[in-house]
């Protein structure tokens, strides 16, 4: 089976490549819009200006004192790309590209997202009870003797093999579907952290993949797999991950009501707890700042699993706790949310949750 499948964000996606941006360096502000710049393009430039005499003086300088304001428009060969929005941090994080440059999506993190939902779903219906016991000692594996359970013991036998989804269509640069995102994590009091700038792809951005479910793996002839068993969590993913998120969403409005100032997030909650979808329509929230909420299913175990759970890894340990930290089981966990940040009357507000999407797919054969 394989299907058309499109992918639209509600809120501000960000996807990250491990790399920093820096000023002046990879992008420069002029007036409320930033570029990204074609450092190649302004080393030559500036080179042919000099001369051989300036004997590469002119490298000493960051490239973006080698162009000026002017140069700086849509369609230079000083420009890359364009973001909308401005800082004033020093850094920005870089949004996923391929190699020409272009935002896409892609399928590994739509996939990865769906085996989180199919992990919970398999929690939350009986399918799959969890053993704390079996899980690894090192924090950064724990959860892979579970992952084993539910969906297969060898990447070979893993019932994930079944669903293949190929990146996204790259978008064009111009319009631009970037800026930059403002983001601070959020305390459940209200209190805002420092700033974490991004880029990141504007709400209402669409994106067009594929999927395709290998049904063979499901025949007789693939017997040994034994996948017969979850195929129908394959075949009804729109309606599993239906589910799992209208739980999740309801779970994140109870923890919104915390404080006063996420009365904004609770909104944008609440309208899509009333989403009306229709059967191959699903909401996901992906990438980064979804959290642990997103991409763990330790968030559906009872409270006293959960406990066990903070104190054997220490979770919720802060950066600069000493090696005698205990979590307090009477504080909630996660204790804070990664949001968009605004501002407002001189104080640092939260505004949207990222990485919601609506997932809709479509049976082509």
């Amino acid at each position: 089976m394989i299907y058309r499948v499109t992918v639209s964000l509600i809120s501000p996606l960000h996807i990250g490549t491990g790399r920093v941006l820096l000023r002046d360096y990879d992008f420069k502000v002029v007036g409320n819009q930033t570029w990204v710049l074609n450092q190649d393009a302004i080393l030559a430039d500036a080179y042919d200006r000099a001369g051989p005499r300036a004997e590469g003086a002119f490298l000493t300088l960051p490239p973006g004192q080698l162009v000026g304001d002017r140069e700086l428009r849509e369609g230079s060969p000083f420009v890359r790309y364009a973001l909308d929005g401005t800082t004033t941090v020093d850094q920005v994080r870089e949004q996923i590209k391929d190699v020409y440059g272009h935002p896409y999506l892609p399928g590994s993190s739509l996939k990865g997202a769906l085996r989180t939902v199919l992990m919970s779903y398999a929690l939350r219906s009986g399918f799959w009870k969890p053993d704390l016991s079996a899980l690894s000692d090192r924090r950064e594996w724990a959860g892979q003797p579970w992952e084993r359970a539910v969906f297969g013991p060898d990447p070979n036998r893993d019932l994930m093999r079944a669903l293949r989804i190929a990146d996204s269509d790259p978008l064009p640069l111009s319009p631009s579907p970037l800026m930059l995102l403002n983001a601070q994590v959020f305390t459940a009091d209200g209190r805002p952290g420092s700033p974490i700038v991004v880029e990141a792809l504007k709400p209402d951005t669409v994106f067009h993949t594929t999927l395709t479910l290998d049904e063979f793996l499901f025949s007789d002839a693939a017997r040994a797999l034994r996948f017969a068993n979850r195929r129908e969590w394959l075949t009804d993913l729109a309606r599993i991950s239906r589910e799992v998120s209208r739980a999740r969403i309801e779970r994140e409005q109870e923890w919104y009501r915390s404080h006063p100032s996420f009365q904004k997030v609770l909104s944008f909650y609440h309208q899509l707890a009333q989403a009306r979808l229709g059967p191959n329509a699903f909401l996901l929230q992906i990438g980064w700042g979804a959290g642990w909420t997103a991409k763990s299913v330790g968030f559906w175990l009872p409270r006293a699993a959960q406990d066990t759970l903070r104190r054997r890894y220490r979770l919720g340990k802060p950066p600069r706790a000493g090696r005698d930290w205990q979590p307090n089981p009477a504080r909630p966990f996660p204790r804070s949310r990664r949001l968009r940040a605004r501002r407002s009357q001189n104080q640092v507000l939260p505004d949207w949750p990222l990485g919601w999407v609506l997932v809709e797919m479509e049976e082509v054969r």
